[in-house]
């Protein structure tokens, strides 16, 4: 019986520790500087048409990025960086955006997660695609971070999409169009 007591506030203790999964912030994914402006071609000119990929927050489990907090760290990081449209319909380019893989380790000191995001920009008009890749990027969260497996799993979430937005805007800024 006080074996069994023992285990019993062994797992309580353990699972304390580990804390409960919270979802991905989206102030913790979104990108608030560029390094470049926005070239004329593109300014006010990127609207989002469809986010995919995203799973929700189960608390039990591990955190996640859900596809509208995807969609609302992408809008407003557009947004900050000069070329997002907010009306589909007025837009010069739509954006996709499908979350194909989060590799998230289930524990660990470091906690890496790398995103996988496939982008497609296509001229709104003609339905011409400028613009298509794959984005992968890791992001390490570590001890000390958050003492907490789960938090540094959702700190490590967050700044992989933070990481993956930044480099699809870089490339966005770069982008050569008629």
């Amino acid at each position: 019986m006080i074996r069994l007591l023992q285990l019993f506030i062994s797992t309580v203790f353990v699972a304390l520790l580990a804390g409960c999964a919270t979802p991905a912030a989206v102030s913790n994914m979104s990108v608030h500087t560029t390094q470049r402006p926005a070239p004329a071609a593109l300014k006010n000119a990127i609207a989002v048409a469809d986010v995919t990929g995203g799973r929700e927050t189960n608390p039990l489990w591990v955190s996640q990025v859900s596809s509208e907090a995807f969609r609302s760290a992408l809008e407003e990081s557009l947004n900050n960086s000069g070329v997002f449209e907010r009306v589909l319909s007025a837009s010069k380019y739509r954006l996709t955006a499908d979350l194909n893989q989060l590799e998230q380790p289930a524990f660990g000191l470091d906690m890496t997660v790398t995103s996988a995001v496939k982008y497609t920009l296509v001229e709104t008009k003609s339905g011409k695609q400028v613009y298509s890749r794959l984005v992968r990027a890791p992001f390490t969260a570590g001890f000390s971070d958050s003492p907490l497996g789960a938090t540094r799993v959702r700190i490590a979430s967050e700044g992989s999409i933070k990481k993956n937005i930044e480099m699809l805007i870089n490339d966005l800024l770069l982008l050569k169009t008629d």
